[in-house]
């Protein structure tokens, strides 16, 4: 069985070492690794995982064998089955030849590229935000208040009073974190943003949020000039 994990660990010579070879004394088997982030002498990586009995013998010896490990996600890779990456989500943009598509093709599949569980594109209103958008499984936004917009990049949305209780329902919101992690980058303007969450974490690190940012970009910039192309 295949499972993707995010790891945090300390960022020392021999840790990741240490982690493969604890993996493999559970019956699990390291297949790929990306490097999600590396801050204040923690590093974050995904990890793609085969493990035929399951992954708890693993993360119990790997906890026990490497100081400072901790399991951000653990998820059966059939939970991610239709996973792409940024760059091939950016080339899907870009060969869609409907203008009015480019959107649907990033709310459709930016959750895939970026980990998330939903996606939903929004601008803001007099009082509350419209919807333009949104991907399956997204929660409704009715009386979502857009007074966070506008918004000048990518970043991270940690609990705060604009979001419905539902979202931040729970002791964890004391902690910065609620019933979604969520982040948020502005397309065509400041006042309209695609947002997109996880459904209790694991935190959108740096390099993600600048996939997000780039890849909002590269939406907006191919939507504008197949709109505006002169020989079209």
């Amino acid at each position: 069985m295949l499972f993707t994990l995010r790891i945090s660990l300390p960022d020392r010579p021999g840790t990741l070492g240490s982690v493969a070879t604890a993996f493999g004394k559970g019956g699990a088997n390291i297949l790929t690794l990306d490097v999600v982030d590396s801050a204040a002498g923690v590093a974050v990586d995904d990890l793609l995982v085969e493990a035929p009995e399951g992954m708890q013998q693993a993360l119990r010896i790997a906890t026990e064998l490497v100081p400072g490990l901790v399991v951000e996600e653990l998820r059966p890779l059939e939970a991610f089955r239709d996973m792409l990456s940024p760059l091939e989500l950016a080339a899907a943009m870009a060969e869609t030849q409907n203008p009015n598509a480019v959107l649907d093709v990033l709310v459709e599949r930016l959750p895939e590229a970026l980990r998330s569980d939903w996606c939903v594109v929004l601008s803001a209103g007099d009082d509350e935000v419209n919807v333009m958008s949104s991907s399956l499984g997204a929660p409704s936004l009715a009386g979502v208040s857009s007074s966070w917009l506008p918004l000048e990049g990518a970043m991270r949305l940690p609990p705060a009073d604009w979001m419905p209780e539902s979202w931040v329902a729970g002791p964890a919101a004391r902690d910065g974190q609620g019933k979604f992690e969520l982040a948020a980058a502005p397309l065509f303007d400041s006042n309209t943003a695609a947002l997109i969450g996880r459904r209790k974490g694991p935190q959108y690190r740096n390099s993600e949020l600048v996939e997000f940012g780039l890849l909002a970009r590269i939406a907006t910039s191919s939507q504008l000039d197949m709109e505006f192309d002169p020989a079209s």
